[in-house]
């Protein structure tokens, strides 16, 4: 039973929606409570989404292993609850102990939801993995675009305290999955039972090394992709000079672009090759963010960042499936790596960001942000390879 649903990937793009739609908004509220002088400087920003990030590197393993060892289709809405319930409240509290508890849980929640939700996407993906993939993440892409501006919206009317509706699409979803949580155990079962078929006829055999190797350039990948929109909005208002209001829209239009990438990305990964498209569209990408840099203009500045999001988002999918590939005996601990700890990686390296922008300009970050992901286009030559077309 070599399972392809349209549908049932769309729900997976929902959750994954719904759960991003949280962790995509975090910047913008830590923007916000930065400029009403809740935070104090950009340290304390980065600190925050260092917790947020170190609960999340904790988790995945865990998680992964839950989704792989056994169908448990739940732990998607537990990842969806633990999500927006670190977040709804973040603009409510004054206590400095609860917020970083409330950022760390929407971290678990994050770290809980992507092994489980990849796992699901793969069990429904047949025969098309690049394209059952790309739909997935896409989810993921429009909800980091749509979560800076569903707040922002919300906070022009009802300030801080507007993190309160970030549950409502996460409610939504989770009814959803728990109604068909039985027809995903059983499609999983019949998934597992041909997939370890498969593997033992064909003598397949995990690349640890490989695997390894791409989650370093992951990790150097998602450095300069947290810290990039970490302070893209702040660099917007204090470099470039741009209002507070249209400044925290940006990283939604970025993630916007992004997500469009995301789905052309892998679905034409699936016609002429996974490490084509990753290499190709990683190595396009580096010039444009190298030009971001040099410019204090913010017209060319949001310009240059269209084709750098169309490029750097087109190699995700892909990147997803050869880590499926690679560890192709553990696909939720895989896609938790490629597709949660990818976008989650950089906060480790967030604090540093911080620093070097609270002692240098923020203009620095930028620069960082642009070595980080040239090197990591560069490493992407080396990816061993998983399929013919590669």
């Amino acid at each position: 039973m070599a399972l392809f649903s349209t549908k049932e990937n769309l729900f997976f793009m929902a959750g994954h929606f719904a759960t991003d739609l949280c962790h995509g908004s975090m910047p913008i509220i830590l923007a916000y409570m930065y400029q009403q002088g809740r935070l104090d400087s950009y340290s304390s920003v980065a600190l925050l989404m260092m917790a947020n990030t170190i609960l999340n590197a904790l988790i995945q393993p865990i998680a992964g292993n839950l989704a792989d060892s056994k169908p448990r289709p739940y732990l998607m809405s537990i990842g969806i609850a633990c999500a927006f319930l670190g977040v709804m409240f973040i603009g409510t509290v004054q206590n400095q102990i609860l917020l970083y508890s409330l950022v760390c849980l929407n971290g678990i929640g994050s770290a809980i939801f992507h092994p489980a939700g990849g796992k699901m996407a793969n069990t429904f993906g047949g025969a098309k993995l690049g394209k059952s993939m790309s739909i997935f993440s896409v989810g993921g892409n429009f909800g980091f675009a749509c979560g800076p501006f569903y707040f922002t919206g919300l906070y022009i009317l009802f300030g801080l305290n507007a993190t309160l509706a970030m549950c409502i699409p996460g409610i939504a979803v989770i009814i959803i999955f728990m109604l068909k949580n039985h027809y995903y155990t059983v499609a999983c079962l019949h998934h597992n039972h041909e997939v370890k078929k498969a593997i033992s006829e064909n003598n397949q055999q995990e690349n640890i090394k490989g695997f390894i190797y791409l989650v370093g350039i992951l990790f150097v990948r998602s450095a300069g992709w947290f810290s990039f929109v970490s302070f893209l909005s702040l660099y917007y208002m204090h470099k470039l000079n741009i209002n507070d209001e249209i400044a925290t829209l940006l990283n939604g239009m970025v993630a916007l672009i992004g997500a469009i990438a995301t789905f052309s990305g892998g679905t034409v990964s699936d016609k002429i090759g996974f490490n084509r498209i990753i290499t190709w569209a990683s190595l396009a990408s580096a010039p444009f963010i190298i030009l971001f840099t040099q410019t204090d203009n913010a017209v060319i500045a949001t310009l240059l960042l269209i084709p750098f999001a169309l490029l750097f988002f087109a190699a995700m999918s892909p990147t997803v499936v050869v880590g499926q590939k690679l560890l192709c005996k553990h696909v939720g601990m895989a896609t938790g790596f490629t597709i949660g700890l990818s976008m989650s990686f950089g906060g480790l390296v967030a604090p540093l960001m911080g620093k070097l922008g609270d002692a240098y300009g923020i203009e620095y970050i930028m620069y960082a942000v642009a070595c980080f992901i040239t090197i990591a286009a560069i490493a992407t030559i080396f990816l061993p390879k998983v399929d013919a077309k590669a």
